[in-house]
This record gives C-alpha cells, sequence and structure tokens, in this order.
C-alpha cells in the first residue's frame, strides 16, 4: 500500500478546484459583484474567492480580516482542525491513497447530484422555527406572522451556529434552492465571514422558484426573506422572496399576472439601483404589468416595519408607481420620420414600459396592478417627445431631424389609436365584481368564488372592500341603517334584499344585462326619511372612479352623457322632469344602448353604458300626456315611509359604512349580486308595485279612469259603447278628480290611449259611429256631465 496523500497534494488540489470548493462550502456567490476572476460573497461582497489568475485557490473577508488557502476555507467554515479539515478534504476530492497524483474531477452530471444531495442533507436537518434562534430574530424584526412550511430553523448549520432556511420551491412545491440565515441563540445575525448563503439543487434555479408566502394577488416580489415577510404580514397579499435583486427579474411570474416589485430605498445612481432598474425592465419586457413600490431613501421594508408598524408598510404598496417616464435623453433615430413610423414607436415603448395598451372608448388604457387605468394624457404626449429631433435621412440621403409641434404630436396620437383600437375589449369583460384582494366570480346559480387579479377580467374599478367567502355578513352600521329606514314597512325584508342586489348590480357591471333593466327612483317625501344615506352607501361600495352624476336631463347634452362612460354607478340627488325621463336618450341609456358622447375640445365617442342608475327625490314628476310604456318598463320605486327619530340618527351613516366597514358591506352586495345573477331580474317589492302603478295613473288621466272606471268584458254579447260617449265619461270623471281639464288629450288621443293600454279593447266603426268593443262602465255619469264640464252649463 502506497503512503498517505501529502497535505501538498492536498492542497494543490483544493487551489485546483477552489471554484466547486468555495460553491460547496459558502453555496451561492453574489453574482453581481463576482467576475471569471473572483467570486464575491455577502451583500458588500466582503468575502473574495479567487478562482482565476496569480491568486487562484486564495480567498480574504475583508470584515474579519481572516483569509488563506483551500484548506484554511474548509477549518474555518467547517471548524476543523488541520488533521480533520485534510481528511475531509481527500474525501471531498475523491483521492485514491492508491493514486496520490490522480485527481478525480466529477463529471457536471456529478457536480449537480452532489448539489441536489446538499440540499436535501440540510432539508433533512430542518424543523419548525417555534421556540427557536428563528423565531426570535424574526421578531426582534418585528415580524410576528407565523410563516409557512417553506420558513424552517436547522440546528449547527455551520460553526456551532443554527440557521433560519428559506425554502425556494416551485409552482409544484419541489425546494429547488435554500438560503441559510447564521444566527445566534438569541436570535441575532452570527459572526460568521458569510451570514447567508443560498445553495441550490439545480441550475437556473431562480427561472422556476421563489419563497413563496401565499395570499391575495397582485403579487408582490422582494429581495430577500425579511423584507418578503414583513410585506407579507402587512398586506396579507402574495409575497415572494427571489433571494437576489437580479432574480426579481428571472422570476417565474405566472402569465398575465400582476407585479408589485417592492424594492429597498438605494440611493439614486448606485449600483444597487442600476441593479433593481434591470430587473424591473426585464419583468416589462417579458410583458408583464409592473408597478413599484419604494421606501424612503436608505431603508428597506423591514425598517418600516420596525419603525412604524404595518401600515407604513402597507402605504408604498397602495401608492405603487406604475412605471416611470421613458428615460428622454435615449437617443432615438428613426427611418422615414413619419407620424405613423413614430406612432408605431410610441406603441413599442408603451408595450415596453406597461405591457398590453389598448385604445377605448376615447382613452388609451394599461393594466395597473388591479384594474386597468386610462393613460393620463400629458404622458401619452411626452412619450411622443422623445421622439422630437429624433435623426432620419431624406429621400435624397440628407440627414434631418424630426421637428414636433402639437399638430404633429395629435397627429401621433391619432394614429396611435388606430393602432391599438379594441372597441369591444371593455364590453366583452367576463362578469364579475373586482375587488382589493382578487376578482369575484359567479356561478349561473348565483354561487361566489373569488382569483386571483388578471389583466383578461377587463375590469376598470377596483372596489375597497375585500371579500371571503366564508365570512358571515354581521355589520353594526348597515343593520342598523336598513332596519332604520324600513321598520314598521310591511315589505321590509324585499326592500332590505332589492337595495342589495342594486348594489350588487352597480358593483358588477351588471345593471344592463339584466332582462327588465332599471333606474331607481328612491321616493321619501319628508326629510330624514335615510334616503340620502342609502345614496352615499352606494357610491361608497364603489371607488370615485367608478361613480357619476350625471341627471336625466343632462343626459340629452353629448358633453356630460360620455360621463357615464366606464362608470358603474349613477347616482343622483336630482331625478329632472317628466320630460328628460321620457326622452329616447334615457331609456336608450338606461338599456345600455350605443350612445354618442364628447368630451370638450375632442372628437365624438361611441359607447355603452353599463352604469345603474339611481336618483333621489322627494315627488314624483308628473306626465304629461301620460306615461309610455317604455319609461314604465325602465322604472323602479322604492319607497321610504318613516322619518328616523333624532334618537335613531346616526350622523353620516352611508359614509361611515363604506370607510368603517367596507369589507361587510361588500359581502352584503355580494349576496345581492348573487341574487341578481340567479334571478336575471330585481326582487319588487309589494310597495314598489303599488307605487310606480299610482304613480303612473296619477301621471296619466286615461290609464287611471281605466283603472277606476272599465271593465273589460271580451264577450260578443257585450253592448258596444260609442267612442264619443266613453270620452264624454272619461273627460267629466277627469274633471271632477282634479286633472286639469285644459291638459287632457282630445278624443282621437283619448281613443288611441284606451287601445294601447286596454288589453283586449277594439274599436270599430258601425253607421252609428265608432264604438268601442269588449269595454263596459262599471258606473255611468249623466250624457250631459261631458258638455257642463266643457262648456259650463
Amino acid at each position: 500500500m502506497t503512503d498517505r496523500i501529502s497535505l501538498p497534494d492536498v492542497a494543490a488540489a483544493l487551489n485546483e478546484r477552489m471554484e466547486d470548493l468555495a460553491l460547496h462550502l459558502l453555496g451561492e456567490p453574489n453574482h453581481i459583484l463576482s467576475t471569471r476572476e473572483q467570486l464575491r460573497y455577502g451583500n458588500k461582497g466582503s468575502v473574495a474567492v479567487d478562482i482565476a489568475g496569480d491568486k487562484t485557490g486564495k480567498w480574504y473577508d475583508h470584515e474579519s480580516g481572516i483569509g488563506g488557502d483551500g484548506l484554511e476555507l474548509i477549518c474555518h467554515t467547517m471548524n476543523l482542525r488541520n488533521g480533520a479539515a485534510c481528511d475531509w478534504a481527500r474525501n471531498w476530492l475523491g483521492l485514491s491513497e492508491n493514486n496520490p497524483i490522480k485527481i478525480a474531477t466529477p463529471s457536471s452530471k456529478q457536480q449537480q447530484d452532489d448539489k441536489a444531495e446538499k440540499v436535501a442533507d440540510i432539508l433533512k436537518g430542518c424543523g419548525p422555527i417555534e421556540g427557536t434562534p428563528a423565531e426570535r430574530y424574526l421578531k426582534r424584526r418585528g415580524i410576528r406572522v407565523e410563516p409557512p412550511p417553506s420558513i424552517q430553523f436547522r440546528p449547527y448549520a455551520y460553526a456551532g451556529y443554527g440557521a433560519l432556511v428559506a425554502q425556494a420551491t416551485d409552482e409544484n412545491g419541489h425546494v429547488l434552492a435554500i438560503q441559510q440565515i447564521y444566527l445566534t441563540d438569541a436570535g441575532e445575525k452570527a459572526p460568521v465571514p458569510v451570514v447567508k448563503r443560498t445553495n441550490k439543487a439545480i441550475e437556473k434555479w431562480a427561472d422556476k422558484s421563489a419563497v413563496r408566502f401565499p395570499g391575495a394577488q397582485p403579487l408582490i416580489l422582494a429581495e430577500g426573506v425579511e423584507t418578503a415577510l414583513s410585506l407579507w404580514q402587512a398586506t396579507g397579499q402574495e409575497t415572494w422572496a427571489c433571494l437576489g435583486i437580479a432574480n426579481i427579474g428571472l422570476a417565474p411570474v405566472p402569465e398575465r399576472a400582476s407585479v408589485i416589485v417592492a424594492r429597498d430605498g438605494d440611493l439614486p445612481g448606485s449600483k444597487a439601483d442600476g441593479q433593481i432598474g434591470r430587473a424591473i425592465a426585464k419583468l416589462r419586457t417579458r410583458g408583464f404589468s409592473v408597478a413599484v413600490a419604494t421606501p424612503p431613501e436608505g431603508k428597506d421594508f423591514n425598517d418600516l416595519l420596525q419603525s412604524g408598524g404595518e401600515e407604513a408598510v402597507r402605504a408604498p404598496v397602495i401608492q405603487a408607481d406604475p412605471g416611470h417616464s421613458v428615460n428622454q435623453e435615449r437617443a432615438r433615430t428613426v427611418f422615414i420620420g413619419s407620424d405613423v413610423e413614430i406612432a408605431g414607436r410610441v406603441r413599442e415603448d408603451l408595450i415596453e414600459r406597461h405591457g398590453k395598451i389598448i385604445h377605448a372608448e376615447g382613452h388609451f388604457w394599461r393594466y395597473a396592478t388591479t384594474h386597468w387605468e386610462a393613460i393620463p394624457d400629458h404622458e401619452l404626449r411626452l412619450a411622443t417627445h422623445i421622439y422630437d429631433g429624433a435623426h432620419y435621412n431624406t429621400p435624397k440621403g440628407d440627414p434631418t431631424r424630426v421637428k414636433l409641434g402639437k399638430g404633429r404630436v395629435d397627429s401621433i396620437l391619432n394614429e396611435l389609436a388606430a393602432l391599438l383600437t379594441e372597441e369591444s375589449f371593455f364590453a366583452d369583460a367576463p362578469v364579475g365584481i373586482n375587488c382589493r384582494n382578487g376578482f369575484i366570480t359567479f356561478l349561473p346559480d348565483g354561487a361566489a368564488h373569488i382569483m386571483p387579479h388578471e389583466r383578461e377580467h377587463r375590469c376598470r374599478h377596483t372596489l375597497p372592500g375585500r371579500w371571503q367567502a366564508d365570512k358571515k355578513v354581521s355589520s353594526h352600521l348597515l343593520e342598523r341603517l336598513l332596519h332604520g329606514v324600513f321598520h314598521g314597512d310591511d315589505d321590509a325584508d324585499q326592500k332590505t334584499s332589492l337595495l342589495a342586489e342594486v348594489c350588487g348590480s352597480a358593483a358588477l357591471g351588471y345593471a344592463t344585462r339584466l332582462i327588465q333593466p332599471r333606474a331607481i327612483i328612491l321616493k321619501g317625501e319628508r326629510a330624514e326619511n335615510g334616503k340620502s344615506q342609502i345614496l352615499d352607501l352606494a357610491r361608497g361600495l364603489l371607488p370615485v372612479s367608478a361613480i357619476s352624476s350625471v341627471t336625466a336631463a343632462r343626459m340629452g347634452d353629448e358633453r356630460h352623457v360620455i360621463g357615464l362612460a366606464g362608470k358603474l354607478l349613477n347616482a343622483s340627488d336630482e331625478l329632472s322632469s317628466s320630460s328628460a325621463i321620457a326622452s329616447e336618450t334615457f331609456k336608450a341609456i338606461i338599456t345600455g344602448e350605443p350612445v354618442d358622447g364628447r368630451d370638450v375640445y375632442k372628437s365624438r365617442v361611441e359607447f355603452r353604458p353599463v352604469a345603474q342608475h339611481i336618483f333621489a327625490t322627494n315627488t314624483l314628476p308628473p306626465f304629461q300626456g301620460g306615461m309610455d310604456r317604455g319609461v314604465q318598463r325602465r322604472l323602479l320605486v322604492i319607497t321610504f315611509n318613516r322619518v328616523i327619530p333624532i334618537e335613531e340618527r346616526v350622523e353620516a351613516i352611508g359614509r361611515r359604512i363604506a370607510s368603517e366597514e367596507a369589507d361587510h358591506l361588500l359581502a352584503w352586495a355580494v349576496q345581492g349580486a348573487s341574487r341578481l345573477i340567479r334571478q336575471r331580474n330585481f326582487t319588487i317589492p309589494s310597495s314598489s308595485k303599488i307605487a310606480l302603478t299610482d304613480w303612473i295613473l296619477g301621471a296619466d288621466p286615461v290609464l287611471a279612469w281605466l283603472d277606476e272606471c272599465v271593465e273589460i268584458k271580451l264577450s260578443i254579447a257585450n253592448t258596444p259603447i260609442t267612442t264619443r260617449s266613453a270620452y264624454e265619461q272619461f273627460h267629466g270623471w277627469a274633471v271632477a278628480e282634479g286633472f286639469n281639464r285644459d291638459k287632457l288629450p282630445a278624443i282621437n288621443g283619448f281613443v288611441q290611449r284606451v287601445l294601447a293600454n286596454a288589453q283586449g279593447v277594439e274599436s270599430k266603426r258601425t253607421k252609428t259611429g265608432r264604438v268601442f268593443l269588449g269595454l263596459s262602465l262599471k258606473h255611468a255619469a249623466p250624457a250631459s256631465t261631458y258638455a257642463q264640464s266643457r262648456y259650463g252649463r
């Protein structure tokens, strides 16, 4: 048997494989700071390992001031003496004692298997963090939420210290990499050269995995575990720790998902600032809509959690910037400099920055985290300004530049609209409610389910409430308001159900999809009856961007009707005149037929309104000449009969419910939406039917006369009555009932209205004149009554 392999041979072999040794002992390096000749470890690259050049095989820790060769690295990291370290090295190198000069260089497959085995061995030694230094470490940093199983603790991980172990998993839950954070028993970072060490089970693990914390959408991407846990605790949103700045741009984000990048507050122009900028750009290049949440300069989100609590963490996330302006200093070159060419280039720029862009209903739209939003005009114009001064050659080959002014910018945006127009984009949206924590969908039977936000939901608004399928609706203020306004009404439950359906209709954008679309009229003749609070309640359910206040009288003005485009609710404290309600425009808007509108100084736009309309009034306006059936079908009256006693009143209760009980209000509206989906129509309280009938009869004397004085008898034996006699009976009755005789219809109009509203009644010309068939008078006045009422004799 030959002599034992010498120490110099072991040292030489280690130096030859210094890169593999460093990866095995220290894990993944800081790729941003590493070079071909030197690996760097730590956020600041304080540990340097030379893998090529004159210093190959050397390492140095600049923070602790220690270093050496490969064997000394083993001693330091494994806490071994020289002899034990040499034995470990011989075993790791695969050196044969029978062939001391032969070094076994593992194949790439063997190296990969070794890495996977290393990760598997680490995981075997892990357990829950409860009662461990890992739990103490997180609590010291303000993180008190119970983490998922992807966060564990490993005792005796390195140099006698334990480690918090974060597992990066793929979509199927397979662990592809881990990060260890070495800790003291007190829950502080251990005094070791590399506090955080990443071990990978496969190559390119960052393309397929991340440390995942489940929750609501949109997805938040963060660099480190502490930052990700801070965000997860504060927002409840799905959050991933990508274990490195560069990995954020590689994250395996699901197709069409919205992303919020929670960056650190790095100094502008710093290396880290450039790295996160490139990562964000890469995500956008991959087609994702990316918003950026930024903490104050010099801080990260865990700093915010410790200093300001969860609200301080949430604020930057809520205000996440959907995208920065294009770098206007970037040089631009065009081919021919035409408006069409520049429009095409602007389209490419916008798509690179925001993902998909569409033009519909007179606006350009981008997806912003949870919903589509209109791109402000000034941003669009600035996007074209980049091409001012762009170089191109004339047809003769002479160099020249693009010169832009207002006219050309308008022309470019006009062509851009042509390139991006999808007029039916929002009209073809799926039915659902877009709320803060997801998109609520409904089955035909009304069953509701929630799913993550997606741009293909095509929502333009996000309701402020959160919804959970198993959450019971229990709202003190909401119940108090509904009980107070309808207390004592025989159909109070029906009215409450109807209001929930109306709010659900608005939240869904479903008003024009009903079998019988209706405008809701809140009628209460006396003050303090609660109808204004109900109106505030409906408004508070939705974001301000989803609400308009266009009166019926203004719907005929294209400058005002454009305000309904894209809105979910149109709520007004004014009902307007009967002529406005009877207009063809009003009818078209209620049923969602296409209408034209125009912003001042802009072209006319055709759109389909989808808003649920609610009007509040003290009195119902009279209809001269009667209310036609088209108007009757489009109105639903809810009566408010009770004056709320002073001791029961709560100031601004409608707005308070919206702000203090947003989740309960949404859950109540979802219940109403479920019924609406199932019924395809509103619940009609008995009092609403009576109120509409009274309004119709009070507005139309012919209908009132038919209701009170006429029986429909279709028997052939029934004696016909002349239209003249019927008219005399009607006229006398109407004047006696207080209708204005000067505004009563003439005989021809009377006959037409009877035939239109008395089903089964016919008219026929005979030798004695025109007669009604099938119409019988319950009680007839003397024939002279009409003449007396008409001529005063």
